[in-house]
């Protein structure tokens, strides 16, 4: 029996880079998880990086029907070139696409990550049929993307959905975007590592921190913020079903009904607050690359 055809999925996240072979149902038949910072000492880490995907078409049997990697960050409007990546800036002004392409003798997709993320959630959920849908996922920062009258919103430069990146006025702290006073830089996994580093010393991970008997104003400040940021884009959408997911979310003792509180607190009543849908994803760390394929699919030809 002849192998599967597949799409190669790639999720870069500020952490790992997942690779994987993704067949048109959404089937993930085999995959790699390599770290994302061996790259940043790399004097060519694009070249690196398209090598080990390459490697891993060669370990994969059958052929390959594209490539389509998720990339966190701003994407240039010719859908190829990578203008800037905050968690992994070896890669900004890379044409990725074409490096691809050439290095796995494939078709090349390079798409926000947050889209991609959404496209696995949409089948998973079952939502196709509504109107409007928006996800926030929380992990090192905070992903945002939206599905609007029958397709997903990408932007001008294929980066709608940076919620993370709203400004807050009276605040100057430099963001790794390039601007200053961003929200993310007080809702984000990077605040609660640090809120972990300064306020709980002790603790071994976010879970201890969690489950500590006395609770730091700064963990309620992180909460709200989140809660904020969220609230915003819901007030703007008014959305069929808004999903929350994300590595954050994930963690043991996290004050998820809380958030939830708030978020419905800092949401505009009577609507949409009375009639709001939240639906918390299940950790799942393939759905970036399960997303990917299946946007790879979607698109090929």
């Amino acid at each position: 029996m002849a192998p599967s055809p597949y799409m190669i999925g790639i999720d870069i996240g500020g952490t790992h880079v997942r690779i994987g072979a993704v067949d048109e149902s959404g089937e993930i038949l085999g995959h790699r998880i390599l770290s994302s910072r061996q790259y940043l000492s790399m004097s060519n880490p694009a070249d690196a990086l398209v090598r080990d995907i390459a490697a891993f078409r060669r370990d994969t049997p059958g052929e390959p029907r594209g490539v389509c990697i998720g990339i966190p960050g701003v994407i240039g409007g010719d859908r190829s070139t990578v203008l800037s990546v905050p968690n992994l800036p070896v890669l900004d002004g890379v044409n990725l696409r074409a490096a691809l392409e050439q290095g796995v003798c494939a078709p090349a997709l390079v798409v926000h990550e947050v889209l991609l993320l959404l496209t696995n959630d949409m089948r998973a959920q079952n939502l196709r049929n509504l109107d409007i849908v928006m996800a926030v996922y929380l992990g090192t920062g905070i992903g945002n993307a939206m599905y609007i009258h029958g397709r997903l919103l990408e932007g001008k430069n294929g980066v709608s959905g940076e919620l993370g990146h709203l400004p807050i006025p009276w605040d100057n702290a430099p963001c790794p975007c390039g601007n200053v006073g961003c929200v993310e830089l007080y809702a984000s996994g990077k605040r609660l590592e640090a809120i972990r580093e300064q306020y709980y010393p002790e603790a071994k991970d976010f879970a201890a921190m969690f489950a500590a008997p006395e609770r730091h104003p700064e963990i309620d400040r992180y909460l709200d913020c989140v809660a904020c940021t969220v609230a915003a884009e819901v007030n703007i959408l008014d959305p069929d079903c808004v999903l929350l997911g994300g590595g954050v979310l994930s963690i043991a003792n996290y004050p998820y009904e809380e958030l939830l509180g708030l978020i419905r607190k800092h949401t505009r009543k009577p609507y949409p607050a009375d009639t709001l849908r939240v639906v918390r994803l299940p950790e799942d760390p393939l759905r970036g690359v399960r997303g990917a394929g299946l946007y790879g699919w979607e698109h090929a030809g």
